[in-house]
């Protein structure tokens, strides 16, 4: 049986370092579309640095669950001891600590009053980007050495980037859609029309890297072979993970060739409450998705895949 808290944390901090990293990358794009002025984004902005305090403490409840793992023991001295060591004498720990460094200061980001919103989002994704890299060296990826080694953990650092931004992004046309519901105004209507066509033309992207840095990984912690996929507890993990996925590119696919659509005819009109629902019950269909994936990733990374 897992451990179910070390599941458990692994999943809080897959999920927050996502929208840490993926929300101030769709606030980006708001910004390019000259919505930074709305209400809306600064939300956003503002839940970005809510994500990165989640991430903090899912950080510690992580590292606490892995140390008392190790340690076989429940007394709080020995767990502590063990995560003592952890944080000094492994890449995890140091891993640990950079991630830690750079959430604190994403944290205080949205609060801060320098520089111009851009500049600020922008410190955002960088911060969110670093955090989120992290996870590959407490992954399959950092067991490789050489040569073979640094391309597997690149290839784990641009799947988080890419898996981030995808579930930052459903997060944040969620709250767009909740907003414009709500009749906030049209600006936030208009701002839910064009972030859904425009997020739904950048993610054949986002499935395109996903899917090769995906095959990539597969084959170097796996193999070659399909008996990874057949056997054993890992493989029926992946493959339930893969039909999550693929349940998401077909609810991506209908939000980016009927949804937004009908919704942007529906602004024509002027009647989108209708179109707005409709694309809001498929976006949180869609997340559910997401953290089934992410559920089964944080699962995934506490098995032997040979085993």
């Amino acid at each position: 049986m897992p451990d179910a808290l070390l599941v458990a944390s692994r999943l809080a901090l897959y999920l927050s370092l996502a929208l840490a990293f993926g929300l101030p990358v769709f606030v980006l794009q708001a910004i390019e579309g000259d919505g930074s002025g709305l209400p809306i984004v600064r939300r956003l902005a503002r839940l970005t640095g809510v994500a990165a305090l989640l991430a903090l403490a899912a950080s510690g409840l992580g590292l606490w669950a892995m140390a008392r793992g190790m340690s076989e023991s429940g007394d709080p001295a020995a767990v502590r001891d063990v995560a003592v060591l952890l944080l000094t004498q492994t890449s995890v720990g140091i891993a640990w600590d950079i991630r830690v460094a750079a959430l604190l200061f994403a944290v205080g980001v949205p609060f801060l009053g320098f520089g111009r919103q851009p500049v600020r989002v922008g410190a955002q994704v960088m911060l969110g980007g670093v955090a989120l890299a992290t996870l590959a060296w407490a992954g399959h990826g950092a067991m490789s050495e050489g040569a073979l080694g640094w391309l597997h953990l690149g290839s784990d650092i641009v799947h988080l980037w890419v898996a981030g931004a995808w579930v930052g992004a459903i997060v944040a046309l969620i709250v767009l859609a909740f907003h414009a519901a709500g009749q906030e105004g049209p600006e936030t209507v208009r701002l839910l029309s064009g972030a859904a066509s425009g997020f739904a033309r950048f993610g054949t992207v986002i499935v395109i890297v996903l899917v090769v840095s995906g095959v990539l990984n597969y084959l170097l912690i796996v193999g070659p072979s399909l008996d990874g996929l057949v056997h054993g507890l890992y493989g029926r993990l992946l493959l339930a993970k893969l039909g999550a996925f693929a349940g998401m590119l077909v609810l991506a696919a209908a939000n980016r060739f009927r949804h937004a659509p009908v919704l942007q005819r529906a602004l024509d009109d002027g009647d989108t409450s209708a179109a707005i629902r409709t694309l809001k019950q498929s976006l949180w269909a869609e997340m559910g998705l997401a953290v089934l994936v992410l559920a089964l990733v944080a699962w995934l990374g506490t098995l032997d895949p040979t085993g």
